[in-house]
């Protein structure tokens, strides 16, 4: 029992610090469509388009498109990304260059001969869905501290009894108790001007895989379902310290602290996807594509924290550290999207998509914790995000194709300002080379992208940290028909 109240603990002040309740929902409820060169070069607007094996994403009726088997293979993704930063009026820059291998897949066309279903189709493969590389620095004086925040959650606890960031605060001096009262603390940092710096580091991602069913019915109406697995893999390592800036703080005996702090989750999921298009005349079709929410079973959560204070003669304090691990749940919100295509003599298409999602229907479960704060605090922070994409594409020639894009997509939060702001913009090219038997895809994406993050938390939360991301990306494409 004692055991499970010290891990309620540090449950608590680990979400205080970092929101890591109610932002893992929906940070995991988050998606970005990789796929092939051809789907991102045309926005991945392909929901009424179909044949193109990435819109299974979002509508797995485009497998009923296809008339001939095909295998397709994307080992090239470049990302180069760009964050500023402004953090207390500073500003501060980040590069990050990454490669990925965001797509493979398989479809198998059977063709039905004297009936009205024209041809059966199944497929399997995966897609990255989210991509959590990224690194981000962000510095600036402030007149508050991580320290206020540890005190809030451990004033009324006596210190033999402090876990988590209280227990590190306390060993590296950074909290003790006021005279006279011998279960409220002070930090020497607290009431002062201090300098402050972060750098956070994402990496992993999500990568579903996908088993999807198709059918061509008269070649007006076409049909899919899909079932997902998306497997999450993701890490966030952190690197934050504190130091004073005025000889009277520096005086009372510590210069300066440093925490260093890593989490990681893992887990597999599961989600059923539905799709229809239809087909009315000859150069348009409309389509609708449902998801329902994913299940994310034991999501494992290893977070990993030390502390190290340095007094003010130079000298370094010892160096403690906890460990915490804990198995919870997630279910992410439903999706629903609708889709259009207007197709031009078989030599090009323009294409344009909707996605409707609802952030605040995510869910955290647990058998010994309710949960009950972090799933309140979602439905009041996040609302309805609305996704638009457009794409193109034109054959000139026999053999080569040319395509263009672009995505909008509005912010989660249901409050938008300086604090909350979550939006983001994508435009694409590409080209391609396709024969009978043989196709060469390549895919030029730009992304604008705006995103809050929290060091940690304060009533005002005055500590937004307001990201400003621009990230480059060259995808490639190879595949063959037979």
């Amino acid at each position: 029992m004692k055991r499970f109240i010290s891990t309620l603990i540090i449950l608590s002040i680990v979400g205080a610090l970092f929101a890591q309740g109610d932002y893992e929902a929906f940070r995991f409820s988050m998606t970005e469509y990789q796929g092939t060169a051809r789907y991102m070069g045309a926005g991945g607007a392909f929901g009424a388009t179909g044949g193109e094996f990435s819109a299974f994403n979002t509508n797995p009726a485009a497998i009923g498109l296809y008339k001939r088997s095909e295998v397709s293979f994307t080992p090239l993704l470049l990302s180069f990304s760009k964050n500023n930063s402004l953090y207390y009026g500073n500003n501060s820059y980040t590069q990050n260059p990454k490669y990925t291998v965001p797509q493979c897949g398989l479809v198998i066309t059977s063709n039905i001969q004297n009936s009205n279903w024209r041809a059966w189709q199944f497929g399997f493969g995966y897609n990255r869905i989210m991509d959590y590389n990224n690194i981000f620095r962000a510095n600036a004086t402030a007149h508050n501290t991580m320290m206020n925040t540890i005190i809030d959650h451990i004033n009324g606890i006596n210190h033999n009894y402090l876990s988590g960031d209280g227990e590190l605060a306390w060993n590296t001096w950074m909290v003790d108790t006021i005279p006279g009262s011998p279960n409220t603390y002070g930090s020497p940092f607290s009431n002062s001007d201090i300098n402050q710096e972060a750098i956070v580091k994402t990496s992993g991602g999500i990568d579903e895989m996908s088993i999807t069913f198709g059918g061509n019915y008269n070649d007006k109406i076409y049909i899919g379902g899909s079932i997902g697995i998306p497997i999450l893999d993701y890490t966030e390592r952190i690197q934050y310290t504190e130091e004073a800036t005025d000889e009277a703080t520096i005086n009372r005996g510590i210069r300066s602290f440093e925490t260093n702090t890593t989490h990681h989750n893992t887990s597999g999921g599961i989600n059923l996807k539905l799709g229809i298009i239809y087909q009315p005349i000859n150069f348009f079709r409309v389509g609708a594509g449902f998801q329902t929410p994913t299940y994310y079973w034991k999501v494992k959560d290893s977070y990993t924290r030390d502390m190290t204070s340095f007094y003010s003669n130079g000298n370094k304090s010892d160096r403690f550290s906890y460990d915490n691990y804990y198995k919870f749940s997630l279910t992410t919100p439903l999706k629903f999207n609708v889709d259009a295509s207007f197709l031009i003599n078989k030599r090009a298409f323009i294409s344009a998509e909707y996605e409707f999602t609802d952030y605040s229907m995510a869910r955290l479960y647990a058998n010994d914790y309710s949960f009950d704060s972090e799933n309140a605090n979602i439905v009041t922070k996040y609302g309805i995000a609305h996704t638009l994409r457009i794409g193109a594409e034109v054959n000139l020639g026999q053999k080569f194709v040319l395509r263009g894009g672009y995505n909008y997509k509005t912010s989660p939060y249901k409050l938008i300002d300086n604090q909350y702001n979550a939006s983001a913009h994508y435009g694409s090219v590409g080209f391609g080379i396709r024969t009978k038997y043989f196709f060469f895809d390549m895919a030029y994406v730009l992304r604008f992208m705006k995103d809050s993050y929290w060091i940690y938390d304060t009533n005002d939360n005055s500590n937004a940290v307001q990201n400003s991301n621009t990230t480059h990306r060259i995808v490639a494409t190879v595949g063959c028909k037979f």
